[in-house]
Formats: C-alpha cells, structure tokens, sequence
C-alpha cells in the first residue's frame, strides 16, 4: 500500500451485548471512519463495525482491535483482530 492511503477494516458487532470493537494501536495510522452499518431494522440486530484509517508514512505498522466492554476492562475481551500493514 502507498502512503496517504485508505485501508477499511470490517467486523461483525452487536453493540446491544455491550460489546464493541476498540481501537488498541494505531502507530503510523490515522483513524478517519468509525461507523456502524446495521444488518436489520429489528431491535438488537447486529451488524458490521466500519473503521477506516489512513496510512501516513512508508513503514510496516501493526493494527491491533479488541472487542470488549469497555467499562469492564481487560478481563472482558472477547476477541482481537490484528494486522500488519506495509507502506511502500
């Protein structure tokens, strides 16, 4: 990927469990989208967190989510997404 790019990372959420993906590190990204596309119009439906991030300068970065409630700390991580990114 080149610099000044936009890389778009997609996840399955439902914010009604009280679980939400987390941003952890971001060294060399900038985080420019943060959304939420719902998969129905019924209460409690899931759907798909959207965070898109902008590649800032040539370099292999680390991208690290946490799925978790926030209010309930580490001990309430239930998933994690990683990816390395390279910047050419």
């Amino acid at each position: 990927m080149e610099a000044q790019s936009v890389v778009t990372v997609r996840l399955d959420e439902n914010p009604s469990t009280g679980y939400r993906w987390d941003v952890e590190t971001i060294e060399g990204l900038e985080i420019v989208g943060d959304s939420f596309e719902r998969a129905g119009d019924a209460m409690g439906t899931g759907g798909v967190r959207v965070l898109q991030f902008r590649l800032l300068e040539k370099g292999s970065y680390r991208l690290s989510i946490r799925k978790w409630r926030d209010w309930g700390g580490e001990n309430s991580i239930i998933d994690r997404f990683y990816v390395t990114i390279v910047v050419k």
